[in-house]
């Protein structure tokens, strides 16, 4: 990989010209000194595109545009329509992106965030939250979802939840006619993406030690798709997925890109990638547990327990588990931890592979289906056995158990701040505010 030639130095304004006009309502750029910038030209880093094509324009931009097939990486639009509640949207001035890297690539220059710096140095759980990002003149569009709580019935759920999930699959498919899905498979949330009535072509990528359990799964049930085994021992990519990242994730989290990207490759582009996304804080009883960083409510409750010598703590709990508190703190925390760490994570495989990443719980039908369900009544317990006998017409066998993959040990250390800026001197962009 050749870098960029050339020097970015500031440069004083000459004597008399007149301050810069910027039109951008938010964020707000700061002040500092202007960067003379050649035009970032080396586009690809180890085969991968960092800066996609030319800008696109429109008048208004949506999350359906730019999440529903694969083309530019930065668009140009007078605003932006909706409220993301899980994909990655990045807004710098009047530009968009899913990537907070391109942003960064098509503006010039990274300018820290002091803030967000000292909460990447200083967090304790494997993603950065919040619309702030590593760059002080970028924010991440987007909030929670509220619910209405008009579906009340598990099994009412299960069939809207199966409807949706056949919604919004066909539309994608239906935008790119011929592409071959793959889907991402290990648990249950996502086990029942096999059960969709597919169009296009699939194929289903697991790694271990889920691999067998999916096998055994596909077999159970009749199930006839090929099934490729992913591995973690190719470190090929990782300085691109420490640039793409740009310290959102902890990485030792991110697995498997270098073998999805070849997928993509040798598919020639033609591909859409599914994950089974941030299902099972609404389709099991670990809505009621589900929070982002640590337990503040199960804190408080024990403290009043403990201040009582122990009354009332089945009386307080029971209220917990009937009042709607619970369910409004697992909609937040699937905006600011869910959407965070899962939807960063689908931005950061759709760049390194050039391919649609599609988590299968976030479309638009879904969203309706979210933003109606009343989890106190619809869902008491594990309902997706329910949703996949919707799917399947009858009902199935699941593994009993989800063991899930370890950290990567070839990612280990490798998302703090010190590693990207590197990272990003090393490709020609200047870092401002270190």
């Amino acid at each position: 990989m050749s870098e960029p030639s050339g020097r970015f130095e500031p440069v004083p304004a000459p004597p008399g010209t007149p301050p810069r006009r910027w039109a951008r309502k938010t964020p707000p750029v700061p002040t500092g000194p202007r960067l003379e910038w050649v035009a970032w030209t080396n586009r690809a880093v180890a085969g991968v595109e960092l800066l996609s094509g030319p800008v696109q324009e429109c008048a208004v931009l949506s999350e359906s545009a730019m999440w529903s097939q694969h083309g530019p990486t930065v668009w140009k639009a007078a605003g932006f329509e909706g409220t993301p509640h899980f994909y990655p949207v990045y807004q710098h001035g009047d530009h968009y992106s899913y990537s907070l890297l391109s942003l960064i690539l098509n503006k010039g220059c990274l300018r820290l965030n002091p803030a967000v710096v000292s909460e990447i140095a200083n967090r304790t759980y494997p993603y950065q939250s919040g619309a702030a990002t590593l760059d002080r003149e970028i924010i991440r569009l987007g909030g929670p979802v509220h619910s209405s709580r008009e579906i009340r019935s598990p099994e009412e759920f299960a069939r809207r939840v199966a409807s949706g999930m056949c919604a919004d699959s066909a539309d994608i498919e239906r935008r790119n006619p011929g592409y071959t899905n793959v889907l991402m498979c290990g648990g249950r949330d996502s086990l029942n993406m096999l059960l969709v009535p597919w169009r296009n072509p699939v194929l289903v990528v697991s790694a271990p030690p889920n691999h067998a359990l999916v096998r055994a799964f596909m077999a159970e049930n009749g199930l006839a798709f090929d099934l490729i085994e992913l591995d973690d021992l190719d470190a090929s990519l990782l300085e691109v997925e420490v640039l793409v990242n740009v310290c959102r994730n902890d990485l030792a989290h991110c697995r498997w890109a270098p073998q999805l990207a070849r997928l993509a490759r040798e598919l020639s582009g033609r591909v859409i990638f599914w994950k089974g996304q941030l299902g099972s804080p609404f389709m099991t009883a670990k809505w009621k547990h589900y929070c982002h960083e640590r337990d503040r409510l199960a804190e408080l409750t024990d403290r009043i327990v403990r201040l009582t010598g122990g009354r009332g703590k089945h009386r307080l709990r029971r209220w917990l588990d009937e009042s709607s508190i619970l369910q409004r703190r697992c909609l937040s925390a699937c905006w600011e931890r869910g959407a965070m760490w899962q939807g960063a994570h689908v931005s950061i495989l759709r760049q390194l592979t050039g391919a649609l990443v599609a988590s299968m719980y976030h479309g638009p039908t879904m969203r309706k289906v979210r933003e109606a369900v009343d989890l106190r009544s619809a869902v008491p317990c594990d309902v997706r056995p329910l949703i996949g006998e919707c799917l399947h017409g009858s009902p199935l066998a699941y593994p009993s158990v989800n063991p899930g993959p370890g950290p990567s040990p070839i990612r280990e250390g490798c998302s703090s701040v010190t590693t990207f800026v590197e990272a990003v001197r090393r490709i020609g962009i200047p870092v401002v505010g270190t």
